[in-house]
Parts: C-alpha cells; sequence; structure tokens
C-alpha cells in the first residue's frame, strides 16, 4: 500500500492519530480514569477540525479542478457548472465515505458538549466508526495523486488537462441533495447505536431512550428524504418509467429504513408503557448493523454486476468486511450477555388493543425487512454454493410486498380505530362512516382501471387510512395528533399512488420514422431528428389536443459508462404523466455505411463482399504509428488505416477498386478484434430514414406518489421538531 504524502493525506493521518488519541480519553474517561494530558473533548474537537480541513480541501481541488488528484480526475472536469463539481465531491467512493466521516465527526462534537455519564460512552462509540472510516480514507484516499495510481501513464508532476467527469446519470440537480441526505441519516444513525450500547455497558434498560429518540428520529426522516429523493430522481432520469426497481443498492437503503421505523414505534410504546426494552435495543443495534452492511454491498463491488449504481471492486472491500464483523459481534455479543439483565414490565394488553397491534405491526415490519435483506443479499447467498451468483427478479419483491403491505396496512387501521374508539364515545360511527366513505373511495379509484385483486382492498384500507387520519386531525390535542396523523396521511396516499401509477399504467411502444406523425393513445407524435453537438439529443414534436410541445430527449454513447445514454421527456398532468422514453435511434445514413467485422469475418454489404483479414502495423517506435485494417473487398486487398501523428489523428481512407466509392477505418478493439468501418454509398444505394423506437407510458396519479412522500417526511420532521423541544 503507497500512501502519497498529499497535505490531504497527511491530515486524514493526523486526524486518524488525535481520533486513537480521543477514543483512549473516552475509554480513560468511562472507567473512571482522569488524566490533563488526554482530554477527550479537546481531542474530539481537535480531530473534528482536521477532518473539517480536509473536506475544505476536497472541495477546494475539485472547484479548482485539480487533476493531481486521481479522485479529481475520476469525478470532475471543467465543462462541469460549479453545483456539479461541488456534488462530485459526494459522487465517488472516497468522497462519499470522507462525507460520511465529516457528518460523523460533527455529530460526535455535539455529543461532546454534553455532561450527563452518557456522553463519554455515546462519544467513545462514534470515535471508533470515526476511526474505522479514517482507516479506510488512509488506505483509498480522495488524496492520493494520479501519478501514484498510473506511474506507466504519468510522471511525478505530470497530469491530465481534464477530467473524465461525472457519470451523465449523475449531472442531475437531486445530485447536490440526495446523496448528502442518505449519509446524514447513514452518520446518524450512529448516535442511537451508540447509546444502545452504552445502556447495555451500563446494565440500564430505559434512560437511554430519551437522549437516543430525537437522533433516531433524525435518522429516519434524514435516510427517507433521501430515499424518496433517488426515487423522483430515477423516475426523471432514468427512463424506465418507475421510480423504484427493486436495485439492491435502492434496497440498502430502504432495509434499513424499515427497521428504523419499526424502532420509532417500539420506543413510543417503550415511553408510554416501559416495555419493549430488550426488542428496542436491539434494533438500535441491527439497525446500525444493516447501515454498515448496505455500505459494505454498495462500495466494495460485491453487487457490481447486479446494480446500475455499485461501485466497482476495490481494495477496501476487505476492510469494510473486517469492520461490519467487529459491529455486528461485538454489539450483538455484548446484547447477548446483558440481555437477561434488562428488565422492564411485559406489554400486558389484550388482543384488541392499539399496542398490542402496534407490536404486530412492529413485527411485520421486521419481517418484511428481513424478506428485501435476504433477495438483495442473493447475489452472495447463492455465489456461496453456485458456480455463477443470480439475483431475484422484481416479480419476487412485487409478489411479496402485496400481502405484508396489505398486512401492514390492516394493523395502522385496526390500531388507529382502537385507539381512537377508546378516547372518543362517537368513534364507532365516525368509523363507520370513514370505512364506508373509503371502500367507495377505494372502488372509484380502481374501477375501469385494474382487474387485479390486490389493487381494491389495498385502496380501501389507504382511503381509511387518509380519512380516519383527517378526522382526528378535527378534535383533540391536535399539535400531539399532527406527526403521526400526517405521517399516515401521506402512508395513505403514497399507497393509492402506487396503485395508480403502477397496476393502472398503460405502455406502448413504437417505432417512428422520422417526419412521420404517429398516433399513439390519444398523442400525435413527430420524430424530428437526432442533433450532434456536446451532448446529441433526439427531437419530437408532440401534439395532445389543440396542445403542441417540442420536447428534446439526450441520447448517445457515454465513454464513461460505455453505455447509451437515454433520458425521458414527461409531460406531467393532474390525471396522469405522459412518459416518452426514447429506446433505439438508428440513423439511415449509418445503417447503409458503418459496418462492424470481426477478424476472419466475411459480409456483403451494399453489393460489395467484404472480408477482414487481421491488423497490421507501422512506424510503432517513431513518432507516427499507423495501425491498419487488411480487407479483401471483391476479391481486392484494400487496406484502410489510422495514422496517430503529431497534428493529431489522421484517416487513410482508401478507395474500392472499380467503384467510385471509399472505406475508411473509424474505431478498432484490439482486445476482441473487431473493427468498425464507414463504407461510402453508391449512387444508386437507397438511404431509408432515420427511425427510433419509443416506449411511451401513461402514469396515472403519479402525483399522490409525490404528495405522500411529503407528507410523511414533513410528519417525521414535525415528530423529531416536537422531540428536540421536550
Amino acid at each position: 500500500m503507497h500512501i502519497s504524502a498529499s497535505i490531504g493525506n497527511i491530515i486524514i493521518i493526523v486526524a486518524f492519530i488525535i481520533s486513537l488519541a480521543a477514543a483512549a480519553s473516552t475509554i480513560a474517561s468511562a472507567a473512571g480514569w482522569k488524566s490533563p494530558l488526554l482530554r477527550r473533548k479537546e481531542l474530539t474537537l481537535a480531530a473534528g477540525a482536521g477532518i473539517l480541513i480536509a473536506v475544505i480541501l476536497l472541495f477546494i481541488y475539485l472547484i479548482a479542478c485539480d487533476f493531481r488528484f486521481l479522485y479529481v480526475y475520476h469525478n470532475a472536469s471543467r465543462d462541469l457548472p460549479l453545483a456539479y463539481r461541488i456534488a462530485a465531491f459526494w459522487a465517488g467512493k472516497e468522497g462519499s465515505l470522507l462525507l460520511w466521516l465529516f457528518f460523523l465527526s460533527l455529530f460526535g462534537c455535539f455529543i461532546n458538549r454534553k455532561s450527563d455519564d452518557y456522553a463519554p460512552l455515546v462519544s467513545g462509540v462514534i470515535l471508533v466508526s470515526q476511526l474505522f472510516i479514517l482507516t479506510i480514507l488512509i488506505v483509498e484516499s480522495p488524496f492520493t495523486y494520479i501519478w501514484d495510481r498510473y506511474p506507466e501513464s504519468f510522471g511525478p508532476g505530470i497530469f491530465p488537462a481534464d477530467g473524465a467527469g461525472l457519470n451523465p446519470l449523475l449531472k442531475d440537480p437531486w445530485m447536490v441533495a440526495h446523496p448528502p441526505l442518505l449519509f446524514l441519516g447513514y452518520a446518524s444513525a450512529t448516535v442511537p447505536f451508540a447509546y444502545a450500547v452504552a445502556s447495555l455497558i451500563k446494565k440500564e434498560a430505559s434512560r437511554w431512550i430519551s437522549g437516543a429518540y430525537p437522533w433516531l428520529l433524525f435518522s429516519m426522516v434524514t435516510l427517507g428524504i433521501g430515499i424518496f429523493l433517488g426515487g423522483y430522481w430515477a423516475y426523471s432520469v432514468l427512463g424506465w418509467g418507475g421510480y423504484w426497481g427493486w436495485d439492491p443498492v435502492e434496497n440498502s437503503s430502504l432495509i434499513p429504513w424499515l427497521v428504523a421505523i419499526a424502532l420509532v414505534h417500539g420506543v413510543i410504546i417503550q415511553k408510554r408503557h416501559g416495555s419493549l426494552a430488550r426488542l428496542n435495543l436491539f434494533l438500535a443495534l441491527f439497525y446500525f448493523v444493516l447501515v454498515f452492511y448496505s455500505t459494505w454491498l454498495t462500495r466494495s463491488g460485491v453487487l457490481s454486476n447486479f446494480s446500475v449504481h455499485s461501485f466497482a471492486a476495490t481494495d477496501v472491500a476487505s476492510y469494510l468486511i473486517l469492520f461490519l464483523i467487529i459491529y455486528a459481534i461485538g454489539s450483538l455479543g455484548l446484547y447477548a450477555a446483558r440481555v437477561r439483565r434488562i428488565t422492564g414490565p411485559g406489554l400486558d394488553t389484550p388482543l384488541l388493543d392499539w399496542r398490542t397491534m402496534a407490536v404486530f405491526g412492529i413485527i411485520a415490519l421486521i419481517v418484511y425487512a428481513l424478506v428485501i435483506l435476504t433477495g438483495t443479499s442473493m447475489p452472495i447467498l447463492s455465489g456461496i454454493f453456485m458456480a455463477r451468483p443470480s439475483n431475484v427478479t422484481t416479480s419476487f419483491y412485487n409478489t411479496i410486498s402485496k400481502p405484508i403491505g396489505m398486512l401492514i396496512l390492516v394493523l395502522m387501521f385496526v390500531s388507529t380505530t382502537l385507539m381512537v374508539v377508546r378516547r372518543e364515545k362517537l368513534a364507532g360511527r365516525e368509523n363507520i362512516v370513514a370505512a364506508l366513505l373509503s371502500a367507495l373511495l377505494g372502488v372509484l379509484v380502481n374501477r375501469g382501471q385494474t382487474g387485479s385483486p390486490a389493487a381494491y382492498p389495498l385502496a380501501i384500507l389507504a382511503s381509511f387510512l387518509v380519512i380516519r387520519a383527517i378526522l382526528d386531525l378535527t378534535r383533540g390535542n391536535r399539535a400531539a395528533l399532527i406527526p403521526s396523523r400526517l405521517t399516515h396521511i401521506g402512508v395513505g396516499l403514497l399507497v393509492l399512488g402506487v396503485i395508480t401509477s403502477n397496476i393502472h399504467t398503460i405502455s406502448f411502444q413504437k417505432k417512428l420514422t422520422l417526419g412521420t406523425e404517429t398516433e399513439i393513445s390519444a398523442l400525435r407524435i413527430i420524430f424530428n431528428g437526432y442533433t450532434e453537438n456536446n451532448e446529441p439529443y433526439l427531437t419530437f414534436t408532440l401534439k395532445s389536443g389543440t396542445s403542441t410541445t417540442v420536447a428534446k430527449t439526450a441520447y448517445y454513447f457515454d465513454e464513461k459508462t460505455e453505455s447509451i445514454y437515454r433520458e425521458p421527456h414527461i409531460i406531467p398532468g393532474i390525471i396522469e404523466d405522459i412518459y416518452i422514453a426514447p429506446e433505439h435511434y438508428e440513423s439511415g445514413i449509418e445503417s447503409v455505411t458503418s459496418l462492424v467485422l470481426q477478424k476472419g469475418e466475411e459480409r456483403t454489404f451494399n453489393g460489395l463482399a467484404i472480408r477482414f483479414t487481421g491488423f497490421r502495423t507501422e512506424h510503432m517506435t517513431s513518432g507516427e504509428p499507423t495501425i491498419y485494417a487488411d480487407l479483401t473487398i471483391n476479391g481486392t486487398p484494400v487496406s484502410p488505416g489510422i495514422k496517430y501523428a503529431a497534428a493529431g489523428v489522421q484517416s487513410l481512407d482508401r478507395t474500392v477498386p472499380g467503384t467510385d466509392r471509399s472505406v475508411a477505418l473509424r474505431q478498432i478493439e484490439a482486445t476482441t478484434k473487431k473493427i468498425l468501418l464507414h463504407v461510402s454509398p453508391g449512387k444508386n444505394t437507397p438511404v431509408p430514414a432515420d427511425t427510433v423506437i419509443v416506449t411511451i407510458n401513461r402514469k396515472r396519479l403519479i402525483w399522490l406518489v409525490w404528495l405522500g412522500t411529503v407528507l410523511i417526511a414533513v410528519g417525521g420532521g414535525a415528530a423529531f421538531a416536537r422531540s428536540v423541544q421536550r
């Protein structure tokens, strides 16, 4: 392992040493030993200051496009707008870990200000996590010089004039907000975990709740908002018409979030009645272990063949799995050793009680999280027993989500009803009215749209949650009810939106010809052509009723991802969104001029019998190396080539003997022994019109999904605000 002596690397190493000293001071403080030489608070602040300097340095290097650094080269370029140069900070693995570290140190410094007897233990656990991430950043640093990683291409002090830039999918405004919110959620999950560990060490069952609860709510809310923003980002950019594809990396954030929701409800019951002490401690530990597991999944490369989001495999994978094992065995081992000493009143309630239903809901959420965890981990699990790892399909998740989702809604319905019945004398009559309205609304939403047997009960239950929550907000202690009822309304609207935007979706696929108007489900669409510039795009004219819209959708080959980048066009509406996604563009002139051949292959192309016999090189040791593709065309040898001259790359075109046509070598793939040729068309060669295949989805009432997620976030934020004020 080579560590370059850049300022950033030196700061990271110094921060590691100070964090190690702070952890030692914390252990000493927790053991009751006082020493003027090891002061926990000052050392923690000093380590945090070092991490802050490292963050500022990386921001400066990215904004200034300092391509001496490998991380800057991989994630930034001179043509990137300032906002995306800033967002490039968390675009890669090393930068995102540094961001996580910064949040973690910030939270550690905040806890450091407290003077209660829990603070040293909580601070110590945070410092250990800080040390783990610092270790990874020492191994794989964002401050590595490019010549240290690629000495065969760059000498010391020599670096490229421009960088590779961001993946096109990341050039989106949501890139500025989505990853930082996820990492806020990940980093803040450490705090309730630390409180739970401290509680187990101190052999206490409930006092940790008061310190951990606001952090738990903060973590749940920020992680949830990050997930929601990621869903909207996928909908607006990826081009497949959805907002959740059950991608393993998407799931890796959802799984701990579901556990956090279960833990929040468990803590509420414990705060009010003292029960569920053991379960809540376990869930607090499990929540953070799952967060670290998701980090390993996304940043170790184990899912690189199964996810569009995953990072490639690197050397840090072994460190991540080691730290995960330490966290899991250490925390769960401590839990097993102390669980019998954790006592509290049992949940001695009848079956038909809201608290009993809430516990069943907690169990349902945990089971759901475990099922998704199993499916997400299938590439790893199958790789243990099979030569070729495999993944579960999206139908697995969709199938299992319907019954579990319905069960969770039923439990929310019953618990809410029982809580209101106990509190209000008129609640029984209200519930009957709410149930009748919900049944009517559930039928009306689905009528004429789907025959799915799951859609109707899900819509009815979701409608009841919304109506019952609205009724609750009209009476009683509204301030206390606002967080939970807003969240319940959000869940109900989200479920309704999932039903209408997925089960009700109508999809069409058509091949459009340049300049020809085609009608697709009451939408008239004309393909206007393909425009080449820095980021080429396809242009369409869309006519719906009396309105006419010109749409431009990005479509080009991206060398960074080595794939076609496509961007959809969305026409939003109250009843439905019309979602137009280009699938495959074919240039008419390229179809009669572009030919791909493999060595030894022969094809007849527009009247010419062309055979590719092999490569030939000249002047490879001089300043102008030249590569030729030896062909036989209609039995005559022809060798077009490419010369790499000082003035630039030159194409050595050749005339096809006996014709007025020429052939040029455009691309070479030495590993696969393939070439791309440009063969000029003959005078009588017919040139077909350009065509494009598009998919059009009509996403009914999808705005309910976005409104539902907003209300869930607002409700969670209101709960967090109330917890801080108390």
